[in-house]
């Protein structure tokens, strides 16, 4: 679910407080990211979709959620039903908060 080694990298490059600092950063903008990408979806927008499915894929990936951004990635490039898309994403919310945990665990292990 978490990409440990990325956000070692990260640690090594940007110090703990940076890694810190970026998940903050991401924590306060994945619920505007989805909320706007659903309403998309319930607008019909496909082509929007498959951008910001793009853009909250980069969120993801930069923060080590490669099972996150794997869904993103599916909307962003494949095929898909707008009835998928809303099980889909209404799924995904569910599951951001465990995802979410993951990083702070690994981060209050690290003492940030």
């Amino acid at each position: 679910m978490l990409d440990k080694d990325l956000l070692e990298q990260y640690a090594d490059l940007m110090g703990d407080e940076g890694v810190h600092e970026m998940y903050m950063t991401f924590a306060d903008n994945i619920g505007g990211y989805l909320d706007h990408l659903q309403w998309l979806v319930k607008e019909r927008k496909e082509q929007d979709v498959r951008s910001q499915a793009h853009r909250v894929k980069g969120a993801c990936r930069s923060m080590g959620l490669t099972e996150l951004a794997k869904t993103m990635e599916r909307f962003e490039r494949e095929s898909w039903s707008w009835k998928e898309a809303e099980t889909e994403l209404a799924q995904w919310a569910k599951d951001l908060p465990a995802h979410q945990h993951q990083i702070e665990a690994w981060l209050n292990a690290r003492r940030v």
